[in-house]
């Protein structure tokens, strides 16, 4: 068709000289005859951009990560004349299974489309077609344009919530250790086991002196029993696409949230509350999602299906939280640089426990922190009830 549309442009000014060569009316019938030609397809090209009609439909507009809907294209000609042909683009939530439609329509007809979609990835997904090429036979005025800058089109979203498994699995030590920090030894009139004794402090029970060690240290010690406190979590989720683009994005921003999710919902699990903060811009959604029963856990995986991911920090430092024994920070990252190290060191004195997940194979953890590592595109619940 490029050929021919080059060709067919470059005899007009041809047919011009040779009338004014020659004088001959042939030649500047054949240029008015092209001139005509190129009005009307014009005219039917804006006629046809103007009328057909379309609907989009999705069986389901929520899911979870590896699921599947199907979105419904119809497109219909509801005039008394025919339309040029259309080449329309079709977006679906991965890229790479973006499609490409071609179609003409006669007189009150009309084609239907059904397309299979996937869910590989967390987010939130416009689908639908998106830019449309208006075209005669021979390819001689194309019309190209974008209708999601048209005022009025709307596509279908499609909201794909994070995959989240129980971690019940998981070895009781590993998921408390290396989830929630160390155990805690705090100070308590009774208890199921001795820890071990500390000094002793004005305001302690006289019954917890420990008076064997305390006559052979000849100092006061008071027992200390076993008992760990874990309340609650706050999680910050790391949400910097760390430089990526196109599908490898979409692959670390999944293996975030996933990991999120899988956490909160092991916190709630055990009767704990998590309230879940985004570290970057977090383009017109809440920065911030509290859980406190398996009731929020739902609302919890739509707000890290809607955190966006892009390359804009958050300003400052982390926001602190004054913790107590039994609050817990867990940083979710895909990239602990030297910054992100001394921001978390700023606020580890606020929380009792200190945990950071890095996805990814990039950077090395700080060996001032406990840290788990993920690959991207992880069964998350699966690699963490692998760990010894």
């Amino acid at each position: 068709m490029k050929v021919l549309r080059i060709l067919f442009y470059l005899l007009m000014p041809a047919f011009l000289i040779a009338g004014l060569y020659t004088g001959l009316r042939i030649w500047y019938i054949l240029l008015i005859a092209q001139i005509l030609l190129l009005l009307a397809i014009l005219a039917l090209n804006q006629w046809t951009a103007r009328t057909f009609a379309f609907t989009q439909t999705l069986d389901d507009a929520s899911g979870s990560k590896g699921g599947e809907t199907a979105l419904h294209l119809s497109i219909r000609n509801e005039k008394p004349f025919p339309l040029s042909m259309i080449r329309a683009d079709v977006e679906l939530a991965a890229p790479s299974e973006n499609r490409q439609i071609s179609f003409s329509l006669l007189p009150f007809s009309g084609k239907e489309f059904d397309f299979p979609v996937a869910m590989p990835y967390r987010g939130v997904y416009p689908l639908g077609m998106t830019t449309l090429q208006i075209t005669d036979i021979f390819g001689l005025l194309p019309l190209r344009f974008d209708m999601r800058k048209l005022p009025f089109y709307r596509q279908p979203e499609l909201t794909v919530c994070p995959r989240a498994e129980t971690l019940s699995s998981l070895r009781g030590e590993v998921a408390d250790e290396k989830l929630f920090g160390d155990r805690y030894l705090l100070s308590a009139e009774s208890g199921s086991s001795i820890s071990g004794a500390r000094e002793y402090r004005p305001g302690d029970p006289l019954k917890q002196i420990h008076w064997k060690k305390s006559a052979a240290r000849g100092k006061l010690y008071v027992r200390q029993y076993e008992q760990p406190v874990r309340e609650n979590l706050t999680l910050y989720v790391d949400n910097c696409a760390c430089g990526l683009a196109g599908e490898a994005a979409l692959a670390l921003a999944d293996t975030v949230c996933e990991a999120a999710a899988c956490i909160t919902l092991h916190c709630l699990g055990r009767n704990r509350s998590a309230v879940l903060r985004a570290l970057c811009d977090s383009g017109g959604v809440p920065r911030q999602e509290e859980a406190l029963s398996m009731e929020d856990f739902e609302r919890v995986r739509r707000w890290l299906a809607r955190l966006p991911f892009g390359e804009k920090p958050s300003a400052g430092e982390f926001p602190p939280e004054a913790g107590d024994a039994g609050s817990a920070l867990i940083v979710v990252t895909g990239a602990c640089g030297e910054e992100t190290e001394a921001r978390i060191a700023a606020v580890s004195p606020y929380f009792s426990a200190v945990t950071l997940v890095l996805v990814g194979e990039e950077g090395q953890p700080p060996a001032s922190l406990p840290a788990l590592r993920l690959p991207v595109g992880c069964s998350v619940a699966e690699v963490l009830a692998s760990l010894e």
